[in-house]
């Protein structure tokens, strides 16, 4: 992930926006695999771009992305690369594909503990 880009592209959107009780999703699409260590990585950018903002408490979302499996060679889509194949349980090998940040902003919530 292009954590440092991401973040201020995030962190942009978020300035300005009236935040407070708001509840703030990340859905993350696409990338590479490791989504701790992406997730972790992305956090760090966040705090370090607007660190007035609370980034431990917003919420991010890996959607399902092409996966193929290493020991069938089926395809199938899951949101974290250590999921199984479904057919045949083998590990699944990710499909690089372009990754993409969109921001869920949901008013009418106590902020996210």
């Amino acid at each position: 992930m292009h954590e440092a880009g991401l973040a201020a592209a995030v962190a942009s959107a978020l300035r300005g926006q009236d935040l407070d009780g708001a509840r703030i999703r990340l859905l993350v699409s696409g990338g590479h695999g490791d989504e701790d260590a992406e997730d972790a990585a992305l956090r760090t950018h966040l705090s370090i771009t607007a660190p007035d903002l609370d980034w431990e408490s917003i919420e991010i979302v890996h959607l399902p992305t092409p996966r193929a499996c290493a020991d069938c060679g089926a395809g199938f889509e899951a949101s974290r690369s250590d999921q199984p194949c479904p057919d045949c349980g083998g590990s699944a090998l990710p499909i690089p594909t372009p990754e993409s940040i969109e921001i869920e902003l949901e008013h009418g919530h106590d902020a996210p503990a």
